[in-house]
């Protein structure tokens, strides 16, 4: 990404106010999100260990997410990074590390899901909840690995860019922007894709002989179901992901900066990722929406959450 100013946009108070907003809020969102996301899938019950870990090992990706841009939200309103240069530079390996511990751990769930799918019988031996627990403790690890290794490698540092209000690598290469959109975008992208065609193609075959002999329908929408859902996931993650790795690797190639507005628009579409999960997982599973709906009840101050009206005698 690169930038014509480096420490701050002279806006006035309005439009700094407006963008510091609309921060805070994606923030809070986020972060208030994410936690539910969390206690919720503790406590569904028709999810299995392995999925539990990889769906949480995804929000607390999400959640760390939303506290970063806290941080963003200061230097939105105070118009400059007031962190320092150290501050700058453990902002953008945490949130390379968060994007890094998302992509795998979607990765991870959507394997799962195949597995699911194509081996029924194998997949409580295959995918227990330590395996899991294993594979976020790898993606964990390549995620903290991550920010060092590009900034060693491609001899990188962080820089605030006030734009978007954000500290991001200074002087992104081709080299490294067609790397980032391959193994970050691209590669996952064709990888998903061709899961779920395969995913979606033996669905179908499993409904039809499942419709022929009469049985096991309720495994088998249960199955659907997942599979939908962490498809709409998928391509949420994608779709606000892409925007943000294809015009960083314009900026590269031209050595022109986007406008401050698009910068903005994009690394904000990318960030606002981490906050819609919790409302496709409500959308599409019954379950996670009744568990959901039953935390907010009792932990809300509703008014009326515990008052009862008495019939009107007439």
């Amino acid at each position: 990404m690169n930038s014509t100013t480096a420490d701050s946009l002279g806006l006035s108070p309005v439009l700094v106010a407006l963008r510091t907003c609309f921060i805070a809020i994606i923030a809070l969102l986020i972060i208030s999100g994410n936690i539910l996301s969390i206690a919720v899938t503790c406590r569904v019950t028709n999810l299995a260990d392995s999925t539990k870990v990889l769906m949480t090992s995804l929000a607390v990706s999400d959640l760390l997410v939303g506290f970063l841009s806290l941080f963003y939200t200061i230097a939105s309103a105070l118009n400059k990074w007031p962190f320092g240069n150290m501050g700058c530079q453990i902002s953008m390996i945490c949130s390379t590390a968060c994007f890094t511990m998302s992509i795998l751990s979607l990765t991870f769930l959507n394997v799962e899901r195949y597995v699911a799918i194509t081996r029924p019988y194998k997949f409580p031996l295959w995918c227990t909840g330590r395996r899991a627990i294993t594979l976020v403790v790898v993606a964990s690890t390549l995620g903290l690995s991550a920010g060092p290794f590009s900034l060693l490698l491609f001899n990188q540092t962080a820089k605030y860019f006030a734009g978007p209000t954000i500290c991001f690598f200074s002087n992104t290469s081709p080299v490294f922007s067609i790397t980032n959109l391959l193994v970050a975008d691209l590669y996952p992208t064709f990888l998903m894709v061709f899961i779920y065609y395969r995913l979606i193609k033996i669905s179908r075959q499993h409904e039809q002989r499942l419709n022929q002999n009469g049985n096991n329908e309720a495994n088998n929408n249960h199955d659907n179901k997942a599979l939908k859902t962490f498809l709409v996931v998928t391509l949420t993650f994608f779709g606000c992901y892409t925007p943000f790795l294809l015009v960083n690797a314009a900026e590269s190639f031209t050595g022109v900066p986007s406008p401050n507005w698009l910068q903005f628009l994009t690394v904000w579409l990318n960030t606002s990722n981490s906050m819609f999960n919790v409302w496709i997982y409500c959308l599409f599973n019954s379950s996670f929406r009744q568990v959901a709906k039953a935390i907010l009840l009792k932990t809300l101050p509703f008014p009326c959450r515990d008052r009862s009206v008495a019939p009107v005698v007439i």
